[in-house]
């Protein structure tokens, strides 16, 4: 009771003296001029980058590729045209250069002159990389520049996936080319595959003929051999006939001499028969008388001997007639050789007459002979030379045919090979038809509509689901704007406000310490309450709970309150240096601005003693994320950094009474304590 009523009168000394009033009333505004101003400064500066000027040049000369004219600068240029990103200006790169200069643009984009030909080195062997010339002003406004950064890149991901669209376009032309190409395949390895069946088939043939060849390569390898052995004997033989040859020539010659005299003894032997003949004729007329004298004389006898009987008995007469008979009988045969005789010699005639004329032409046909056997001469003589170029050869046909020999074996084990190759082939083409006639099907099917060809140029489309959601800037760094406010508007209250002399003289330190608090309290409950309304319903923030928001604002101003209180209470002005060093190890250590793990080690290892970063962590909470279990978490964390603050307060202000007032009162407040 007699801190609340040192309480009053703390509040009723503030009420009074205006000097403090109204210092005291600009604290109070504190937490709003760091809050309020800066997060309504920065709420969503994006959302006016439309007023952000911008200049665009299009040195772009176009390009064609694949038959057809691309102008990528200028569709670019004029979807840009169509955006409102930035406020563009499409001016010269001179216009461009001159308004950097002169800060009239924030950045300027360039669009080269070879930009669409590089797009289109991509299917190249040496592609080159179309860019993008980003011209920022840094000087005139780094953060602008960094929007700017943020934005190119942007533009570099749409223009690539205009790019990428015109190669989709012409890549699915060439797909569909390649379908039908595909088809054209299929049907032609379908002719190699029915080719190589047959091929296969032959294959197999000259196999078996080729083993037939090699075979009788071997025999007639044999044959050749015997065919040089008789080569030679020909040689041989051709030698002797030459010989021969020439003594047939000389032979013949002599022949021919002979011929002439065998054809005078021809003529006389003629003269001779034609003599005899003509003497046979006589003699066989003369013959014809006797055999008739001689049958005359037999006869005679008969009749004698039948006249004189008595001469049947005389032996000697008997003989006669008996010789009369056998003259009469060999006269007849006589007659009858002497006509052979007569008609041998007419044939003798003729024939010597045939004979001589025969002779004559034997005479004449020996003179041919002779001329050709001259000639045979001559004949035999090449035929010998001819002989031996034959052995020559039949020898080099023999060595030849060896080779011949080893290439058919070889040939045929080649052919061997090849037959099983196209064995393997044939298959291999009867699979690839198959492959062909399912990959012309397959690509057959690929469509290339426009709604295929922007999935193609941009397969992934981006679903951003946001647990938490943050709609702006303001939104995100509100946590830290609040603690910072709340935390320079407790600094300011100890410099308007005495947080140690006290209104009136205190009954104990107890009083003396709840007076001062609770005025703090007060104060820091009120510029946290002013901060929050600004916020809610001047800036539109929006919370998970504006009770509990409320709440924890509150709770973060008494935590810097009593933090304060202590060092300045304690140090005085050393201790208002003290807060602002913490101030800025705060600042760099919260998390309010950069992730915790992105700053240095030794300042995350700080960050856990430091109030601020609970409070910032508490306010994301209950603003943003909704998970009250942290915010509690955090409350509790800052209802410690409160008691301990305000125990090692009342613990100085009970020593400083007793130091500065003492006696009875320091006993009445040992006792009130």
């Amino acid at each position: 009771m007699k801190g609340f009523k040192q309480f009053v009168k703390e509040m009723a000394g503030i009420g009074r003296n205006p000097k403090v009033l109204i210092p005291v009333l600009a604290v109070l505004m504190v937490p709003v001029l760091y809050s309020a101003m800066f997060l309504g400064a920065f709420w969503d500066p994006y959302a006016k980058l439309d007023d952000l000027p911008v200049a665009v040049v299009n040195s772009d000369q176009g390009t064609v590729y694949e038959g057809n004219s691309m102008h990528v600068g200028q569709d670019f240029t004029e979807k840009l045209k169509e955006g409102s990103n930035f406020e563009y200006s499409f001016v010269s790169k001179s216009q461009a250069e001159e308004g950097l200069k002169n800060n009239t643009y924030y950045m300027a984009i360039e669009i080269p002159e070879d930009f669409s030909a590089k797009t289109t080195t991509l299917t190249s062997e040496q592609p080159t990389p179309a860019q993008i010339v980003f011209m920022p002003n840094e000087s005139f406004n780094f953060l602008a520049a960094q929007i700017g950064n943020t934005a190119i890149e942007k533009m570099k991901n749409e223009l690539s996936r205009e790019v990428t669209k015109a190669y989709t376009h012409t890549v699915f032309d060439q797909i569909q080319t390649l379908a039908d190409g595909l088809s054209k395949a299929s049907d032609g390895a379908s002719q190699i595959a029915v080719g190589t069946d047959s091929a296969k088939n032959g294959a197999a043939l000259i196999e078996a003929n080729l083993n037939k060849l090699a075979s009788g390569s071997l025999t007639m390898q044999s044959g050749i051999t015997k065919l040089v052995d008789g080569g030679g004997k020909l040689e041989k033989g051709v030698s002797e006939l030459q010989q021969g040859a020439g003594s047939l020539a000389s032979g013949l010659s002599q022949l021919t001499d002979g011929s002439g005299k065998l054809k005078q003894g021809a003529v006389q032997a003629n003269i001779g028969a034609t003599k005899l003949a003509d003497g046979l004729a006589q003699s066989a007329a003369g013959a014809d008388k006797l055999e008739a004298g001689a049958k005359g004389l037999a006869g005679g006898l008969e009749q004698y001997a039948k006249a004189h009987p008595e001469l049947a008995d005389d032996a000697s007469f008997q003989q006669l007639i008996a010789a009369s008979k056998q003259v009469a009988g060999g006269l007849s045969a006589a007659k009858q050789g002497q006509d052979q005789l007569s008609a041998g010699a007419a044939q003798l005639s003729k024939g010597t007459t045939q004979l001589a004329g025969g002779l004559e032409q034997f005479g004449d046909k020996l003179n041919t002979a002779s001329a050709g056997g001259a000639k045979l001469a001559k004949g035999a003589d090449q035929l010998h030379g001819g002989a031996a170029q034959l052995n020559q050869g039949l020898s080099s046909l023999s060595k030849g045919f060896n080779v011949f020999v080893d290439g058919s074996s070889k040939l045929d084990q080649g052919a061997q090979q090849m037959t099983q190759g196209l064995v393997t082939l044939t298959d291999g083409t009867g699979e690839l038809s198959s492959k062909l006639t399912d990959a012309a099907q397959k690509t057959s099917n690929i469509k290339g509509g426009d709604s295929v060809i922007d999935m193609f140029a941009n397969p992934v489309d981006l679903n951003v689901v946001k647990t938490k959601e943050v709609p702006n800037y303001g939104t995100g760094f509100a946590p830290y704007f609040i603690s910072l406010g709340l935390f320079v508007g407790a600094l300011l209250l100890t410099i308007v406000y005495t947080v140690k002399e006290p209104a009136i003289k205190p009954t104990s330190g107890w009083s003396w310490f709840i007076g001062k608090l609770m005025t703090m309290v007060f104060i820091g409950t009120v510029q946290a309450i002013i901060a929050d309304l600004v916020l809610l319903y001047g800036l539109g923030l929006e919370v998970q709970s504006m009770p509990l928001f409320i709440l924890f604002s509150i709770i973060t101003s008494i935590t810097f309150m009593a933090l304060i209180q202590f060092l300045v209470t304690v140090l005085q002005h050393p201790g208002r240096f003290i807060a602002i060093v913490i101030l800025i190890f705060q600042l760099t250590s919260s998390a309010g601005t950069f992730p915790l793990e992105l700053i240095p080690s030794w300042l995350q290892n700080a960050s856990a003693w430091l109030p601020m970063t609970y409070s910032v962590a508490g306010l994301k909470a209950v603003i943003s994320s909704g998970d009250y279990s942290f915010m509690w978490d955090n409350v509790w964390i800052l209802l410690g950094y409160i008691a301990l603050f305000a125990a090692m307060t009342l613990t100085y202000f009970v020593v400083a009474y007793r130091r500065e007032f003492g006696g009875k009162h320091s006993q009445d407040h040992t006792v009130a304590v």
